[in-house]
């Protein structure tokens, strides 16, 4: 059989940027190119293959699992790309691996990559997105990861990140509902869920409310989706606090009432000696950083 032939090249180059920002605006900024230009290279892409890569919404786009899983594919096929250039021009690059927790990363960790970049441009850095523990040494040299309130803490050297609660945010209209500052200003509306609804039974509790059994329910496999259906005005999300501060600055996310419940917190786990030493205390020191300025 014929081999197929492949996509242009601009075009492959500009879906992975955008899957990596999420956003065809930085795309553009970061390929030199207008946010047109990107788009319509998306778009042939998608015409090619005969399926959505993004799911496009008002104010963002969201990958669907074929255009996760490509992106993902592709950044590992330009890393290498990259790699194979540098070894042909004789450039020793000082590596380091961070396998990151995908909310993390898409919500917090990637709009701040680049002051790291800036900082310490000799750092070729590979940012991985996963739920799974890596083993670190092997298959990456720093993680970051999720551990909920109720979950055992992990084996071995770790350091806490980030300490995470839960409050109800819906879309940022006016006016307000009525008694949008109560906590029963949730009831009547359809709850947005990305587990199993435990997180919404934990809220409920706290709040001393009932009425969870009887509400409207929506549930989504990843939380930004979540956080999306929210800002569109398709019900109640719980929201991480750290995550959702811009939303709630510029008005896209209104919070419902007063209690916040603890979800968990993110911790960093990093390998031990080894070659990128050096690198993971750049790393680790930037991140300490990044975190004092909030």
């Amino acid at each position: 059989m014929k081999p197929r032939r492949l996509p242009s090249l601009l075009a492959l180059r500009a879906f992975e940027a955008t899957a990596r920002h999420l956003s065809f605006t930085k795309a553009a900024g970061e390929l030199h190119v207008t946010q047109s230009a990107v788009s319509r290279h998306v778009r042939s892409l998608e015409d090619e293959f005969g399926r959505p890569l993004f799911v496009r919404m008002h104010r963002a786009v969201v990958l669907t699992e074929a255009g996760r899983k490509f992106a993902e594919d592709l950044s590992a096929g330009f890393l290498q790309i990259h790699r194979a250039v540098e070894a042909l021009d004789g450039v020793k690059s000082q590596r380091l691996r961070v396998s990151a927790e995908p909310a993390f990363a898409a919500r917090w960790l990637l709009e701040r990559l680049g002051r790291f970049s800036i900082a310490h441009p000799q750092v070729e850095l590979e940012l991985e997105t996963s739920d799974e523990l890596r083993v670190l040494g092997r298959d990456a040299d720093i993680a970051i990861r999720y551990i909920a309130s109720a979950t055992h803490r992990p084996r071995g050297r770790y350091r806490p990140l980030l300490s995470m609660q839960g409050v109800p945010v819906i879309a940022g209209v006016r006016p307000r509902p009525r008694h949008w500052n109560q906590d029963s200003a949730v009831q009547g509306h359809r709850l947005l869920h990305d587990d199993d609804g435990s997180a919404w039974r934990k809220w409920f509790a706290a709040a001393g409310l009932e009425g969870f059994e009887k509400a409207r329910h929506l549930h989504f496999t990843d939380y930004s989706l979540a956080l999306a259906a929210a800002e569109r005005g398709q019900g109640v999300a719980l929201g991480s606090d750290v995550f959702i501060e811009a939303e709630l600055r510029n008005g896209r996310l209104a919070q419902l009432g007063r209690t916040r419940v603890p979800f968990g917190e993110y911790v960093l786990l990093e390998a031990a000696g080894g070659a990128s030493a050096a690198q993971r205390s750049l790393f680790v020191r930037w991140l300490e950083s990044e975190l004092a300025r909030r």
